[in-house]
């Protein structure tokens, strides 16, 4: 039998040229690395990207033997450690193989299939909104996104919070999270809710993914298919889907500047026995209403005589410019969970969310995290526990105010003049605006054609019912190619000559 061909090999030569170092990698092609010994790119990742960019051009065929590293390191001037990391990288991408005593060799992996192209998300369902959201995140045209423009948040990471937060991060880095949170940070959010008047102990306290795993806690607690709930109409519009799911009737609640309609409360406890009502009191998505205390005295007083458990979300009461009054504070967490997080604020990367209530409220839901999610983010902790320590996150806060109140006036005055409806509002960062008489049913649609996100207000009703509403989120609402775009669209036509 023929002995098998010995795979071909490069090796490797310096030439220097001023600031780069051309490496030639021998063999008939002679082939070029340029490397930048002072260029901003780390040499391992300069190596790296060139050697990958040639296996994926064809340059470097399968089977190609690579220079050694001691090989490539001497000849280049390269660190042997640079070298080694560089060819880890590669052989992370998929495109090298190391064989023990033999070396280091190209792999050109198959190519896949073509994916076929994903269907247009629907921005009218709850998912396709989402979807929308997230693909026009960098979007200056969506006035129907619920996050604030992403420049907005870079003030939550300045005066030092990074690098202080990078000091830590090492030590932090083995240790997994308790289950319920860090003591650190449960005592930060205690710390942070009595400055309200809220006064709930770090027991109380429970650190969740985010608001939506917080709600998802509570519905895996307290529910079973078949039960009644109490949803705010309109409201959130992913709290929806979430209560189907789990097989729960939800009964709409009208929302009222004030706050919930309590005889529409009174009547559903009635004669439906409801175990929650989910609600928004302070800065109400999608409206930007805030309940009055006396619509939330007279609530809590409902939910305590028919052993109602309110579910007050409260992800947005920050950016409030002055001091409502929350369910919370009034009841101490015997009739109330409270919910929020950091995500909307200082940015969607830090995913960390909460709930307070009584403490052994507080070690049921801490059941359900553990059967589902085990613990949390020590990292995302350690981070928002340095923006709120470290008092970044209160001057951060003061800002964003100051910027939505000054956006809310110049949106306000645009959407009235194409007709809008704006029904109050507390501040913060939405207008709940009706459109005016004759709006194309399909507008929302078209618009998202166009490139434009709009929320339309079926979208936040319970089982989508009608509505000549949109929310607008002030923050993202202020390019002026926005009101061109549905001044166009409001009269039947495409984009605006």
């Amino acid at each position: 039998m023929p002995p098998a061909p010995e795979p071909s090999s490069v090796a490797a030569a310096p030439v220097e040229t001023g600031e780069a170092l051309r490496v030639v990698l021998g063999g008939a092609s002679r082939l070029v690395l340029e490397l930048d010994r002072h260029g901003p790119r780390p040499l391992a990742d300069q190596i790296a990207e060139r050697l990958a960019s040639l296996i994926r051009a064809g340059s470097l065929t399968q089977g190609t033997r690579l220079p050694s590293i001691r090989a490539l390191a001497g000849r280049s001037g390269v660190s042997i450690h640079s070298v080694v990391e560089a060819y880890a990288r590669l052989a992370a991408m998929g495109l090298s193989v190391s064989r023990a005593g033999s070396g280091v060799y190209v792999v050109r992996p198959a190519a896949a299939p073509a994916a076929a192209p994903p269907p247009e998300p629907d921005p009218l369902l709850p998912e396709g909104a989402a979807a929308a959201m997230m693909d026009g995140w960098d979007d200056a045209l969506a006035p129907g996104s619920g996050f604030l423009p992403g420049a907005w948040m870079e003030g939550a990471w300045q005066g030092g919070v990074l690098n202080r937060f990078a000091r830590h991060l090492p030590a932090a880095m083995p240790r997994p999270s308790p289950p319920q949170g860090g003591e650190a940070i449960r005592q930060q959010i205690s710390l942070k809710l009595g400055m309200r008047g809220i006064l709930m102990p770090p027991d109380g306290v429970l650190m969740t993914s985010g608001a939506t795993q917080a709600l998802d806690l509570v519905m895996q607690a307290h529910l079973s298919p078949g039960d009644t709930v109490l949803v705010e109409d309109p409201g959130f519009f992913m709290l929806f889907p979430m209560l189907a799911r789990r097989g729960a009737r939800m009964v709409p609640i009208p929302r009222r500047a004030d706050g919930p309609c309590l005889e529409a409360v009174a009547a559903a406890c009635r004669s439906g026995a409801p175990k929650l009502f989910f609600l928004q009191s302070v800065l109400h998505n999608p409206t930007g209403w805030t309940a009055t205390a006396s619509n939330l005295h007279h609530l809590l007083r409902l939910a305590e005589t028919h052993g109602l458990l309110l579910v007050e979300d409260d992800i947005y009461g920050d950016l409030h410019p002055g001091e409502p009054v929350r369910l919370i504070q009034l009841d101490g967490g015997a009739s109330v969970i409270y919910i929020s997080s950091f995500g909307k604020l200082i940015g969607g990367a830090a995913r960390l969310g909460f709930l307070a209530t009584s403490a052994a409220r507080a070690r049921e839901l801490l059941r359900a995290k553990v059967m589902t999610a085990l613990t949390g983010s020590g990292m995302e902790e350690l981070l928002v526990l340095e923006v709120l320590s470290s008092g970044q996150y209160r001057r951060h806060v003061e800002t964003l105010r100051a910027r939505l109140s000054s956006a809310r006036g110049l949106v306000t005055q645009r959407l009235r003049e194409l007709g809008f409806s704006i029904e109050g509002g507390d501040g913060g960062l939405f207008l709940w605006a009706e459109a005016p008489e004759g709006v194309p049913d399909d507008l929302t649609r078209r618009a998202r054609r166009q490139g434009l996100f709009l929320a339309a207000g079926t979208l936040f009703r319970p089982g989508g019912r009608p509505s000549r509403h949109f929310r607008f989120n002030v923050g993202r609402s202020t390019d002026p190619r926005i009101p061109a775009l549905l001044r166009g669209l409001l009269h039947g036509g495409g984009t605006p000559g």
